[in-house]
């Protein structure tokens, strides 16, 4: 080889060797940064995330053998409180013996497993046998055996509408007391022929 050709690359491969380790120094050294500040957004995002279930089921038995189960779509454990879990997408369905079943459905609802008290709210509506019913918002309280209906209730069945503010109720009894929040205002009922 020439003595010129060989300066010519000798010169060209120290060249190299300066652009390859500017580059392997600083721009990879982004790189690898870039990927610890993904890797740790994705982190902060599955820890954050962690706490949501999918097609989640609770069922409960009573030693009467009285049944509670209820679905949804996804769930959240509360964070400060592990036995509080908020749902979307919910049904439920209470099953009390020598009793038609009460289900149950709305668009969010807050369960307790400890004592599977539940808070319905948003488009809640409620079926029993002919019975239909619309609220706002449902509250089971198990360990008083009372369901309260409030906020916009609907009441159907297959000759009467009615229209109220309160509706409270007995699980157990199935006896219901209906009220306004304002006493000057009246139920209003409808009969259907």
């Amino acid at each position: 080889m020439n003595k010129k050709t060989s300066v010519q690359l000798l010169l060209s491969l120290i060249v190299v060797a300066i652009f390859v380790t500017i580059f392997l120094k600083y721009f990879n050294q982004e790189t690898k940064l870039e990927k610890e500040k993904a890797s740790k957004e994705i982190s902060k995002i599955l820890k954050k995330k962690s706490n949501i279930i999918k097609d989640i089921k609770y069922f409960s038995k009573d030693e009467a053998g009285n049944a509670y189960s209820i679905n949804a779509e996804y769930g959240e454990i509360n964070e400060k409180n592990s036995n509080i879990i908020f749902l979307k997408n919910v049904n439920a369905t209470i099953s009390i013996l020598d009793s038609d079943d009460i289900f149950i459905q709305s668009d969010f609802a807050k369960y307790n497993n400890k004592n599977y008290n539940t808070n319905f709210y948003e488009n809640t509506k409620v079926k029993y046998a002919e019975h239909k019913i619309n609220s706002r918002y449902l509250d089971l309280l198990f360990n008083k055996n009372l369901a309260i209906l409030y906020e916009n209730i609907v009441y159907k069945n297959l000759q009467t509408r009615l229209l109220a503010d309160r509706l409270e109720i007995d699980l157990i009894t199935k006896n219901s007391k209906l009220s306004m929040e304002n006493g000057k205002e009246k139920i209003k009922i409808v009969y259907m022929k």
